[in-house]
């Protein structure tokens, strides 16, 4: 599938916001998205979001028969996927342009710069060294992937940890993690991408989103580290523009400057994650888990709870207008919704507003039985109090009955006045479930 087609008002409204020094997410030119991470189970593995852009980093490493040219050093491989996950214009199992520009761009600001010490990586020289391998993948795309994909790299390699081998001869000992702590990676330095976007009114820009870099004329892409150190460069243009390529000295130090908060940001959140790990401490660790959202429709996903309302208000259903009755039993019926325990499964409907409950389960940590219901968990304030409570006793149809399969009291439960002019209807439980 290709790229949809930019119109002719949205090319006009991005020139002229940026133009007037206007972004559509509300950032300055020169200024980055916030990013974060979040680490798996296993070590080397990471999640980086650069603002909507995600991408995932995983490290492994293996065994393998080391370079002829160069016998006493280890080896190191970068692997890029764009899937249709990240965009639909990206086609599965076959590499892009932009795939190839990204893992070569990795490549020299991680491989050919020799920020890793290869050396570390070998076992018998000339026989048996490390074979490190970062694959890369893409699960969303709202533009500079090689910004994100690069943090994401770099995190990878900083928290990844090799098994302690031992040889002895010709044979080779791995050592489980049981038996000895694993060994980290030895870097030198730590490189980032910094990228910028150049429009044809000359205007540079910081981090560029999906929609910036098409229509941006030039692509800066710098490498660098901790140290203001430039470990690659990339510079394309995409059209034929006036631009002029002065830009590198006028972005220089700013590009330097979020290089330099970016890695600090990363050994520190690296840092961490390490220390939670051998202290064993999961509560400050980020996890996978922490990148589902808990407040979503979707994140209380448990089975259909029987619970029967014996009055609201829908055209769609039963009705039962009887105010005098309601009026008598409003006490009655507050104390039944505030706290009802069901016998069958140890749960309790707690009262939240008028026509709103919550179902809390006292097992929540056995399996199968869902989490805690997120919603509506933010505290009233004292004028949704009392506005609650001046409606109460007029639009308090609620009323929570205790269900019990063998023995079904509901429809004798129900009291019917001898009043003409009220409709009155009969719930079955299958109306109900």
């Amino acid at each position: 599938m290709k790229e949809t087609t930019l119109s002719r008002c949205e090319r006009e409204f991005i020139n002229t916001a940026v133009s007037e020094n206007i972004r559509l997410d509300g950032r300055k030119l020169l200024e980055s998205r916030d990013f974060k991470l979040y680490f798996g189970s296993t070590w080397g593995t990471c999640i980086a979001s650069l603002g909507l852009t995600k991408v995932v980093a995983s490290v492994s490493c293996d065994i393998q028969s080391p370079k002829a040219s160069r016998p006493n050093e280890g080896m190191i491989f970068i692997n890029v996927e764009l899937n249709p996950l990240a965009a639909s214009h990206f086609e599965p199992g076959r590499q892009t342009e932009l795939g190839v520009l990204i893992n070569r761009q990795l490549e020299k600001c991680f491989k050919d710069s020799r920020c890793i010490d290869l050396e570390s990586l070998c076992i018998v020289a000339d026989q048996k060294v490390w074979n490190i391998r970062v694959d890369v993948n893409v699960i969303n795309h709202d533009g500079n992937l090689i910004d994100c994909a690069s943090i994401a790299t770099l995190a990878a390699l900083s928290h990844f940890h090799r098994p302690d081998v031992t040889s002895t001869g010709d044979s080779i000992i791995i050592h489980s993690f049981a038996e000895k702590d694993p060994l980290p990676l030895t870097l030198f330095h730590s490189p980032i991408c910094v990228s910028l976007t150049t429009f044809e009114n000359g205007i540079t820009v910081m981090d560029p989103t999906y929609i910036e870099e098409r229509l941006g004329v030039t692509q800066l892409t710098l490498g660098l580290n901790a140290y203001r150190e430039m470990c690659c460069l990339h510079f394309d243009h995409t059209t034929r523009s006036r631009v002029s390529t002065d830009i590198l000295s006028n972005v220089m130090n700013k590009a330097a400057n979020c290089a330099v908060n970016l890695v600090k940001k990363i050994k520190d959140i690296v840092k961490t994650d390490v220390q939670t790990r051998y202290n064993k401490e999961e509560a400050k660790a980020c996890r996978f888990k922490d990148t589902i959202p808990t407040d979503k429709i979707t994140s209380m996903m448990t089975e259909r709870i029987q619970i029967r309302l014996a009055r609201w208000n829908t055209a769609t259903n039963y009705k039962i207008e009887n105010e005098s009755q309601t009026k008598d039993n409003n006490d009655k019926n507050d104390e039944d919704i505030n706290d009802v325990e069901m016998d069958q499964d140890d749960t309790k409907v707690v009262k939240l507003d008028i026509q709103s409950a919550e179902l809390i389960n006292n097992n929540a940590n056995k399996i199968g039985e869902g989490g805690k219901n997120t919603w509506n968990l933010s505290e009233p304030s004292d004028e949704d109090m009392e506005e609650n409570n001046e409606s109460e006793n007029d639009n308090d149809d609620i009323e929570v009955i205790d269900v019990n399969e063998k023995d079904n009291k509901s429809i004798e439960n129900i009291e019917l006045s001898d009043s003409e002019e009220e409709d009155t209807g009969t719930l079955t439980k299958d109306d109900l479930i």
